[in-house]
């Protein structure tokens, strides 16, 4: 089973959100079920990597095209929304919610 976790920020930049998420797919992985995140990097350093592994976490990281307010643009996440039995969106009134919610898997 792959749990797909999608939030528009993650680490290193820490929250609750972001805590969340880390902390739920950590806990996942260590129980065979994979759960990698797909987020942007928005609030975060543009040098980081597109493709990292944080303690077993493997994290993707989609550039914005553009940002209306705090709603931060990145159609490059579409095509990585597949191959999933389950979305869990963290957060709401954000791209990666929406195209979650809009696109078909």
């Amino acid at each position: 089973m792959i749990v797909l976790r999608t939030i528009e920020t993650f680490l290193p930049y820490v929250c609750g959100p972001v805590n969340q998420a880390f902390q739920i797919s950590r806990r996942l992985n260590s129980n065979n079920v994979k759960s990698p995140v797909l987020t942007s990097y928005s609030d975060i350093d543009p040098d980081l990597p597109s493709l990292e592994t944080i303690d077993n976490v493997d994290v993707t990281r989609i550039p914005e095209w553009f940002r209306f307010m705090r709603y931060a643009i990145n159609p490059g996440m579409v095509s990585h929304l597949k191959n999933f039995d389950i979305l869990h969106a963290h957060n709401y009134r954000n791209f990666q919610t929406d195209c979650g919610f809009f696109l078909p898997n």
